[in-house]
């Protein structure tokens, strides 16, 4: 069974996999999210568009509201 990184979009209720490892800012680019819109967590950790996610790890894309 191949593992896969687990990419979850907690506001829109949306969960998916896909085959890595990959870097963030991939990641991103392929589920359609500009990096300056979000943020993407693993766990409690903030992670960077350079951080590598590998096989199995669960990843948050969280988008950033700003208001004033």
């Amino acid at each position: 069974m191949m593992r896969m990184i687990c990419v979850r979009i907690p506001q829109k209720k949306r969960i998916f996999e896909i085959p890595g490892p990959r870097v963030v800012k991939d990641i991103l680019a392929e589920t359609g999210h500009r990096p300056a819109t979000v943020i993407v967590t693993m766990g409690k950790q903030l992670l960077t568009r350079d951080h590598r996610v590998a096989d199995g790890e669960t990843i948050d894309i969280i988008s950033v509201v700003s208001g004033g």
